[in-house]
Order: C-alpha cells, then sequence, then structure tokens
C-alpha cells in the first residue's frame, strides 16, 4: 500500500511531530509512506528521520490554485492508493481530481475560538448540510485527533460514520531511557540566598492561538513573589519578535527565555520542573503528552481535547484560558508543593504510557486505511436508464 501524506508546515508543529512519531512504527512497516511538504525544518527532520520526502511550493497555506495543480501532478507521477492529508486543502482536492482515497485528520477544534476569545455558535440547518456535502466530496473518512474533536466535526454537520477518533500517539522509548534531571540554574533571592530555580517550560508555535502572551502575564505575577521560577518558552513561529518585546516591555529578561526553535524535544523536557500549555485552542495537544512521557506536572488550559490528556487534579492543573491570574495560581501551587508536582508528574507518565503509545495510534490508522480501501472495491448498485439517448 502506497499513501501520500500532504502537509504545508515548514516549522515542527503538533502535526509534523505526529508525523514523525508515526510513520517509523511497526505497523507500517510494510507502506511505502512518503510526505509531500515545502522546505523547513520538518522537511529535514523527516529526511533524517529517512522518510522519502517531496518538495513542494505552498509554504504554511492551505490552498492554493498552483498548490493544486502542483500536487494533482504530482499525484498522477506517484500513484498513490490513499493521500492522507494534514490540514491541506489542496491535497484533498487534487486526490479528488485523481479519484484517489483521502483521509483527512483533523488535528485542531472545529470551534475554535477567535482572537477575541469568542467561540463562533453551532452549525445551523444550513451550514450543517454543507459541511456534509463538502467533507463528503473531499474526504473518504476524517480522522480526529481527540474525542472532542470527533464531536465537533459531527455537530458541525459531518456524517458520524465518517469520523473516527484515534489520539496522538508519541514513540515513548526516547521518555523512557531519560531520567528527570533538575534544573542547574542557581539564583540569589533578594535576601541573599542561593537556591535552585525552579524551571517552567513550554513548547509551541509562536501563533495566537497557543496563547504565549498569557504565560508571559502570568510568568510576571510568578516572578514577583517567587523570584526564583524561570520560564524558558520554545519554539519559532510569526509572533517571536512580538513576544520578544513584551518580555523586555515587562522586564522579564532575567526571567524569561525565548531559545527559538528546539530540536531534542525528550531532552528539553528533562530539564524542567513544570510543564505548562496556555493555549485557547487545541485539538489535544501534542506537547502536554510528550510532557506527560517525561514524567513532568503540566499546568494547561481546558481546550479542547486537552482534557482527555491532562486529568484534573491528578496528572496536571486545568485552568481557564486567558486569565494570567488563574495560570499563575495553578504554578504556584506546584512551585510550593514539591510532593504534589512528584505525584502528578508520576501519574502523568503512567498515563502517557497507558494511553498515548504511537503504537496503538498507528495501527487504529493502518484499519482506517483498510477499510477505506475496502469500501472503494465494493462494487455499486448501477441502475440502468430505460432510455438510452441515440448519441
Amino acid at each position: 500500500m502506497k499513501v501520500l501524506h500532504v502537509i504545508t508546515d515548514t516549522n515542527i508543529g503538533g502535526a509534523g511531530r505526529y508525523l514523525l512519531y508515526l510513520l517509523p512504527q511497526p505497523a507500517f512497516r510494510d507502506l511505502d509512506a512518503i510526505v509531500a511538504c515545502p522546505d523547513g525544518e520538518l522537511a529535514v527532520r523527516l529526511e533524517a528521520a529517512g522518510i522519502r520526502r517531496l518538495a513542494i511550493s505552498g509554504k504554511d497555506i492551505s490552498f492554493s490554485p498552483r498548490l493544486t495543480m502542483e500536487l494533482a501532478a504530482l499525484m498522477k507521477e506517484e500513484k498513490p492508493d490513499i493521500v492522507h492529508t494534514h490540514g491541506s486543502l489542496s491535497g484533498r482536492m487534487a486526490a479528488r481530481l485523481r479519484r484517489i482515497p483521502v483521509v483527512y485528520t483533523k488535528h485542531g477544534q472545529v470551534r475554535a475560538p477567535n482572537r477575541s476569545g469568542i467561540v463562533p455558535p453551532p452549525a445551523g440547518p444550513f451550514a450543517r448540510f454543507l459541511n456534509r456535502v463538502a467533507a463528503r466530496l473531499l474526504s473518504d473518512r476524517v480522522i480526529a485527533v481527540s474525542e472532542r474533536v470527533r464531536r465537533e466535526l459531527e455537530e458541525s454537520g459531518i456524517n458520524p460514520a465518517m469520523v473516527t477518533a484515534i489520539p496522538n500517539g508519541i514513540d515513548l522509548r526516547p521518555y523512557r531511557q531519560r531520567t528527570r534531571r533538575p534544573s542547574k540554574v542557581q539564583v540569589d533571592d533578594p535576601d541573599g540566598t542561593e537556591r535552585r530555580s525552579f524551571l517552567i517550560g513550554t513548547l509551541a508555535r509562536l501563533s495566537p492561538e497557543k496563547g504565549i502572551d498569557t504565560l508571559i502575564d502570568a510568568a510576571k505575577i510568578v516572578v514577583t513573589s517567587y523570584p526564583s521560577a524561570r520560564f524558558v518558552i520554545a519554539g519559532a513561529g510569526p509572533l517571536e519578535a512580538d513576544l520578544n518585546k513584551k518580555v523586555r516591555d515587562l522586564r522579564l529578561e532575567s526571567y524569561v527565555r525565548m531559545p527559538g526553535f528546539i530540536d531534542d524535544v525528550p531532552g528539553f523536557l528533562s530539564g524542567l520542573d513544570l510543564y505548562v500549555l496556555p493555549s485557547h485552542a487545541e485539538g489535544i495537544g501534542l506537547a502536554v503528552i510528550e510532557a506527560m512521557a517525561a514524567g513532568l506536572p503540566v499546568v494547561a488550559t481546558r481546550v479542547g481535547g486537552v482534557p482527555e490528556a491532562v486529568i484534573d487534579g491528578v496528572t496536571g492543573l486545568l485552568v481557564p484560558p486567558r486569565q494570567p491570574k488563574a495560570l499563575a495560581q495553578a504554578i504556584v501551587r506546584l512551585l510550593v508543593d514539591p510532593d504534589l508536582a512528584r505525584s502528578m508528574g508520576a501519574s502523568g507518565r503512567e498515563r502517557a504510557e497507558a494511553v498515548f503509545d504511537a503504537k496503538a495510534a498507528a495501527e487504529k490508522t493502518l484499519e482506517v486505511y483498510k477499510d477505506v480501501l475496502a469500501s472503494k472495491a465494493k462494487p455499486r448498485l448501477r441502475i440502468r436508464p430505460r432510455f438510452r439517448w441515440p448519441f
């Protein structure tokens, strides 16, 4: 079976990291898996992992007529059995032009809040009808990365029979092979006492929906009372310059570091004491799964499918989005209670092992491929017209 994945991300976000976890799994060993994506960090990582990569244009865009025709030409040459898209509308349209079965993974929320924090209302009857028709025209099966996303897809009008929920999975081996190491940063409190810092981190694309501005505001609150706290915000994206300016404007340069893109995720996480996910919207939050696998307690916003990963009060603490004070209070609660932090970190690691293994996710995805191909192979009932036109 030949499967062509289409993703237009250049940097490595959740969808890109998920592909890097998924494709090397044993279930895909006999698949001919190819990824079409633009040049960028994701392309470099795919090629380093030995995954065949085809260069395309359309950096970080879902649709353009040019990209659609480029992908259609590529599909004509490669002749995949299935096209699996990760947010690319052009990929789905090109596959339809070539009459190739399409599997589409919805990585984010359907009804995500806008920049003002307003959640769109549920789709009305006409919108539901249009969504149902569009989904059927452009996809044979939709994979939702969480039960929340699955429900949102169905509420938007998509036929439930088309949607399969497969939670994001990660390769747990790098986390099993590492042990947590305490932060090595030493700081002096204003009273002259030297103590080890408490290192709080996040790893995200620096874009509006990730809520990094809220985290920086929370950091200001935390360090005012607990100057031994330190924050590391790793990642790249369109808001990088604005967020660095915000750190300077709040005079947090000594407390908040923004090192840019991080390649070694397990290594980065192993040096933290606490992981924070301040997103305004998430399909499930691959980063919190990685943090739990690393044995970290998690403070996260109660959005999308995040509560399916982070069990409030057990593996971490959940807070409302866009509320710096609530975020700061949750961080402080774990900062001052190391026993609670250790307990939540241990519970998170157990949950990651039990629920979010990429091996199981790959097996379920392979079943979706087989079901789609089997349904396409079934003969369709044809009704012959009684009248045949003579021309």
